[in-house]
């Protein structure tokens, strides 16, 4: 019997192994943490790429990749973002690039998280991990990483509405593929949008059987992905000429089974008259006075979820574009349209304000954060915006280390920093830039990245 125990054993952690081939390792260390990704597979492996989203209470949580490529682009949402336990007031999406191999069994350090409050607590979780990597042959591969021993499943939609071409539905992140080629040439005029309908149980698109899709890209049966099947399943009109509804949308809905995901972009801009879809909106989430005053909106609803529980953006200028990053979570309560799967509040790190920092005179108010442009900056030379009674400027690097420090002319509002003056001018790299007063209490804090 023990024997047969341990065969059982044995054949789940092979299961889990050849499911997860990749592992989230954290290392913390009171006032920061940092992931590594811990190679399960039986060969090395080249590291390309990562997207990831992270989940915090305060501006003075900073999230730094371990190492700095060009490409790298930051994302930063103000909200509240609920989860099952948690509930945050910020969330930053991070698009990296990473060139590094990793041998079986190895783990490689990617990117930490740092708590730089003069005095106040917060909280991280990293959530939502996408890896892009490749084998030893060169063929390249894309794994969604989770936590040790979760079956969280769960696929990133990136949605982006507006006049640009690149604009539709993708997956992953805005630097992966969109899903809209082959429909262009199907519709044309204002009131359009492309639709994909997905199963709660197994995340894979499909399309109803009372609106059987009429553009010829959305015809072809495939699974949603590149490079075989860029399409949507459904590009409708919202509305005729005369401003009526069409009622494919409703139709499209109806079909839908409770619980089922639907991500709505709209194509270019619409001008249509909400008031005339609430009822339908209402039975994906939609509250409809969410797109009053927009031009083009993207929409990740579910059947019968409860109204204004659907995850909404929109936007004034069809050019600029409304974008939406959202994960559709494998059977999710169909009362819920979560930011994250639960598994990852396995992850939730409390970070003490920074120990490097000197504690002597913290001042007693909430620290700004610094207004900086351009951020990041190609040629080392970044302008700010300063806080009242600044005197002096400090600049960190990743380590924790001080490479720069300067006077502040008294009153200025505005001042330059210029990386030849930095101890490592050549390097790029992420730095922290600390503005105190005259006292040495800290004003102002931000990052800047060459």
């Amino acid at each position: 019997m023990k024997r047969i125990v341990i065969c059982i054993l044995l054949f789940l952690i092979a299961s889990t192994s050849k499911a997860q081939k990749f592992q989230v390792v954290a290392s913390h260390n009171k006032d920061s943490v940092v992931w590594y990704i811990k190679n399960l597979n039986k060969d090395s492996i080249k590291l390309g790429a990562a997207t990831l989203d992270f989940f915090y209470q305060t501006q003075n949580l900073m999230i730094w990749p371990y190492w700095y490529f060009g490409g790298n682009r930051y994302y930063q949402r103000v909200g509240k973002f609920c989860g099952e336990k948690y509930c945050w007031k910020y969330k930053t999406e991070i698009g990296m690039g990473l060139d590094a191999w990793v041998k079986s069994g190895d783990s490689f350090p990617i990117i930490s998280g740092d708590n730089y409050a003069a005095q106040d607590f917060d909280t991280l979780m990293m959530a939502n991990f996408e890896l892009y990597w490749s084998d030893t042959s060169g063929i390249s591969h894309k794994t969604i990483v989770t936590p040790p021993g979760s079956t969280c499943a769960y696929e990133s939609l990136f949605l982006s509405a507006g006049d640009l071409p690149d604009k539709g539905i993708k997956k992953g992140s805005n630097a992966y593929f969109q899903m809209h080629e082959g429909s262009k040439n199907y519709l044309f005029g204002n009131n359009i949008a492309i639709a994909i309908l997905f199963d709660n149980y197994t995340l894979k698109p499909y399309w109803v059987s009372s609106v059987f899709p009429q553009n010829p890209a959305g015809q072809m049966w495939k699974d949603f992905g590149y490079p075989i099947d860029s399409q949507v399943f459904y590009q409708i009109r919202m509305s005729n000429t005369l401003n009526k509804k069409t009622g494919t949308l409703d139709s499209i809905i109806d079909g839908m089974n409770t619980g089922d995901y639907i991500a709505l972009v709209s194509y270019n801009t619409y001008n249509f008259d909400a008031e005339n879809f609430r009822s339908v909106f209402a039975k994906i989430g939609v509250n409809v006075n969410s797109l009053n005053g927009g031009i083009c909106f993207t929409i990740l609803g579910r059947k019968d979820l409860p109204v204004g529980k659907a995850q909404v953006k929109i936007a004034a200028n069809a050019l600029a574009g409304a974008s939406l990053k959202i994960p559709i979570i494998k059977q999710q309560p169909s009362n819920e349209c979560l930011n994250y799967a639960s598994c990852f509040e396995k992850y939730v790190f409390k970070l003490n304000p920074y120990v490097n920092k000197p504690h002597l005179n913290v001042n007693k108010n909430r620290v700004s954060p610094l207004k900086i442009w351009p951020n990041p900056s190609s040629d080392g030379v970044w302008n700010m915006l300063i806080p009242q009674d600044a005197a002096q400027l400090e600049v960190y690097d990743i380590a924790g280390k001080k490479i720069h420090a300067q006077l502040i002319p008294t009153a200025a509002r505005g001042i330059a920093l210029n990386a030849s003056d930095f101890e490592f001018e050549n390097q790029h790299g992420i730095y922290l830039v600390r503005v105190l007063n005259a006292q040495g209490q800290l004003l102002s804090a931000g990052k800047v990245i060459k």
